[in-house]
């Protein structure tokens, strides 16, 4: 699947040629004009919340963003108390979940999984998990400056795998000489009471294992001198591990809606309870270095670095435990040709590896490596008034290597692709504003594509905001689900397909949004219709079941997402969103493992003497609704004597979950949070049903926890 050497030489010279010749249109216009005209003024419009890249690669105020951002505050999940960036984003996202269990992190967001919602950090993918998902314990909570989310499709910027939402994690940077904080988190651990174990001993990885704390430390320091500014960031964190166990036996429902051949619905029940399922324990450390060389108005480079190395023992795969490894670098240096034309350059670069380990025998067999290198660049002008000017040129490496495409011997796979974008936002006035661009995307192993995008902006007044949007996005399979060929012990089989189509999605949506100094409201809906969309199927074959891929005809996800903040004094904050999410059904059947109805809600008091001292606590919640849909099985039919290959339909019932933190600050400089997690002791009374056990909330129940911060 390797693009050959001529040919992509070929391509570069094809491209860069595009952007010769586009930049030089692009300064056409000056040999025959005056210095351009003054940008629209927007200075007037009020209670801009925050400044956002998402949407045009470019910072602009959130509220003169012609596409709905979300922006969390780094500062503001630290203060509510979130143990890590996990639980934040699970509490402040709406139809947002991160469920854990046995084989890692699942997400979920509006009816999409990982392999659909792109996570950047400060612009930049990474790679993990060969299904698509992260180890999301690489997010340092305590480096975040922000988090800006946008759902829907947005590959005309950022390319396969944008399709459905884009996750943007910006880091901090100082902006003072000298900065520094450290923390430290312990919280309520299982007790066990294990002796100590020997090597010897069968359950040693268990008995060692499972009594770790709950604790966590972090450090961050910065300073800056001339045009040299440093961060460095440090986060360590470990938890001991825990059972869920089952309170109810299974129970499969076998519909006449999924199965037409039977004449009412089937109802089993297994007659013993599911034994307790294993949740991994980790521990974790990531390290990040920045470094930043400003020497004029016209120049600014950027060196980074970061390492990533995490444990996870099961208590059920006792014998051996998963480690990982991720190693991040790149380099950026931006240089303004005029006051109206910049170039960009950037390479990043994203190492992961996987590993199992036999701690009795102090043995480590690799699973899989997996490689991403990305060169870019940019161009960005504002010459003509109003306009703000985008386009790139960039290449992704994507190699994967494991033992799981051919007879369990390491093996590479590599896909390649060569794209090229361009995009423009038009600040007609303070009123009207439109976004339209292209990206076109070249593959060897898939030929050609491209995606355009178009959306419009319209404000009445500095208060409220009216906008519309339709963009394509596109993913292309990935090497999993086009190679993977894995026998999992006999018990099922994983299989790629190599004729899998590139999946392609409209996107369309319109929202309103109202805000002043108190309150803030944002209602938006949207579609999304998927052409080939890829999926995974679980399907039986002689009692054997085989996870494949294929491509579905079509499928369509609508909904609307529903978010209010109000602050009706200075010391109390109330906000709330909802979630609605519609996913059709695949020939009368529910594969999605989405909850139609999502919601949060948070209470903030704050109280603040001229002591220097201030009083915060919060309360936040999330809920996710029932879902229901359908796994393949064989049921028997008394009736007819025989057994047909049917569908039962699991049921998984609505659970919330909710935090409680109290903070008090001294002087600004110490800050000491107690506080509970899951304050009402939820724990899942049913597991699912065989392979469903995938799909619920890992919680050992209520927490409690103490965290003291101190700043420089």
């Amino acid at each position: 699947m390797r693009i050959k050497k001529e040919t992509r030489v070929k391509i570069a010279i094809t491209y860069i040629s595009s952007v010769l010749l586009l930049s030089c249109l692009g300064t056409m216009p000056a040999l025959a004009q005056e210095k351009p005209t003054e940008k629209a003024d927007t200075t007037k419009t009020r209670n801009l919340e925050g400044i956002v890249v998402m949407g045009s690669r470019t910072a602009r105020p959130v509220k003169l963003s012609p596409i709905t951002t979300r922006v969390l505050s780094g500062k503001g999940m630290v203060e509510s108390g979130y143990s890590d960036f996990q639980q934040a984003l699970q509490h402040e996202t709406p139809g947002l979940s991160i469920q854990k269990v046995n084989f890692g992190s699942e997400i979920n967001l509006d009816g999409l999984d990982a392999r659909h919602v792109l996570f950047l950090t400060d612009g930049e993918r990474m790679t993990g998990d060969m299904a698509g998902n992260l180890d999301y314990e690489r997010f340092n909570l305590h480096a975040i400056d922000r988090v800006e989310i946008v759902k829907g499709a947005s590959s005309t910027l950022y390319g396969s795998r944008a399709s459905g939402a884009v996750i943007n994690i910006i880091t901090k940077k100082t902006s003072e000489p000298f900065a520094f904080d450290a923390g430290v988190r312990w919280g309520q651990m299982n007790e066990r009471n294990f002796r100590n174990p020997k090597k010897k001993d069968f359950i040693y990885m268990f008995e060692k294992n499972a009594d770790r704390p709950n604790l966590q430390g972090w450090l961050s320091a910065g300073f800056k001198k001339g045009a040299f500014t440093s961060q460095s960031d440090v986060w360590y964190s470990e938890s001991d591990a825990f059972y869920l166990y089952q309170a109810e036996n299974d129970r499969k429902v076998y519909t006449k809606e999924a199965n037409p051949f039977l004449e009412k619905d089937i109802v089993l029940e297994s007659s013993f309870p599911r034994p307790p399922m294993g949740i991994e324990g980790r521990e974790h450390i990531i390290a990040s270095q920045k470094l930043y060389f400003e020497p004029s108005k016209h120049f600014k480079a950027q060196a980074y670095g970061s390492v990533f190395f995490i444990n996870q023992y099961d208590l059920v795969q006792d014998l051996v435990l998963t480690q990982g490894r991720d190693y991040t670098w790149g380099v950026k240096a931006s240089y303004a040709l005029k006051d109206w034309l910049t170039i960009t350059a950037s390479v990043h670069g994203d190492y992961y590896d996987r590993f199992k380990r036999h701690e009795r025998r102090d043995e480590r067999k690799p699973v899989y490596h997996s490689r991403i290198f990305q060169p870019r660049l940019t161009l960005s002008s504002n010459y003509f008034a109003g306009h703000a000017l985008v386009m790139g040129l960039e290449y992704c490496g994507d190699r994967l290597t494991s033992d799981r495409f051919v007879n369990h011997k390491m093996t590479s796979r590599t896909l390649e692709e060569t794209e090229f974008y361009v995009q423009d936002d038009w600040t007609v006035n303070n009123h009207w504003m439109f976004s339209g661009g292209v990206r076109t995307n070249f593959s060897e192993a898939f030929g050609f594509m491209y995606m355009p995008k178009i959306a419009a902006k319209y404000s009445p007044d500095d208060y409220w905001a009216i906008r519309a949007n339709y963009s394509m996005g596109y993913r292309s399979p990935s090497i999993k689900e086009l190679f993977f060929n894995w026998d999992h012990l006999g018990m099922f089989m994983i299989k790629g397909n190599e004729f899998l189509k590139p999946e392609k999605n409209n996107y369309v949506s319109a929202g309103v949004e109202y805000s002043n100094r108190h309150f803030f409201f944002n209602s938006t809906l949207y579609g999304n219709f998927y052409r080939k969309k890829i999926e995974g199927v679980w399907r039986i074959y002689d009692m054997q079941y085989n996870f494949e891929y294929v491509n579905l005809d079509r499928q369509t996800i609508a909904g609307v997402d529903l978010l209010g903040r109000w602050t009706p004094t200075d010391w109390l904050t109330l906000n709330a969103s909802y979630s609605y999410v519609y996913v059709s059904k695949e020939k009368g059947l529910r594969i999605n493992t989405t909850s139609p109805h999502a919601a949060t809600a948070g209470v903030k008091y704050s109280y603040k003497n001229k002591r220097n001292y201030r009083l915060d606590a919060y309360f936040n919640a999330q809920i996710m609704g029932e879902k229901q849909y359908d796994v393949q099985d064989r049921v028997y039919v008394e009736k007819d004597g025989r057994s047909y290959d049917a569908y039962f339909r699991c049921t998984l019932p609505t659970y919330t979950l909710c935090n409680l933190n109290v903070a008090q600050t001294f002087r600004e400089k110490i800050r000491l949070s107690v506080g509970v997690d899951n304050i009402f002791n939820y724990k899942p009374r049913t597991l699912g049903s065989g392979l469903t056990a995938f799909s619920v909330p890992a919680t050992a129940g209520a927490r409690a926890y103490i965290q003291l911060e101190f700043k420089i």
